[in-house]
């Protein structure tokens, strides 16, 4: 095989595996995982490796034994399609808190993930 064969094999696995691990990631999310917060928090801020698409992505919020929090609309944060913030419509009494997210990427790539904070007073 010549050198330039080689390279050119080289180069399309390389992109093709660029590509199947393009999906969008969880970089940082405010309450953190394993959070211990003395307050509430009023919202849930997410950033994500990628941009987004708002109607398929968001969260949900549950308390220790289950029972769902209400929260608000899904917003973008300063138009940045990457980072999202959700209002929780509640004040959070003491407890553990889990928070399962969905997110679609523009690419289309759906991931999911849960984490869990606890608000300690």
């Amino acid at each position: 095989m010549s050198r330039i064969s080689s390279l050119l094999i080289a180069a399309v696995l390389g992109v093709s595996a660029t590509a199947a691990c393009a999906h969008p990631r969880l970089q940082m999310s405010n309450p953190a995982p394993g959070a211990k917060l003395s307050v509430s928090p009023k919202e849930i801020r997410m950033t994500f490796s990628e941009g987004l698409v708002a109607p398929f992505t968001g969260l949900e919020l549950k308390n220790g034994n289950g029972k769902t929090i209400p929260t608000g609309k899904l917003a973008f944060l300063a138009g940045d399609t990457k980072k999202i913030a959700v209002p929780i419509g509640a004040r959070l009494a003491a407890g553990t808190y889990t928070v399962t997210w969905h997110a679609v990427s523009v690419d289309t790539h759906r991931v999911t993930g849960t984490y869990m904070f606890k608000v300690v007073r």
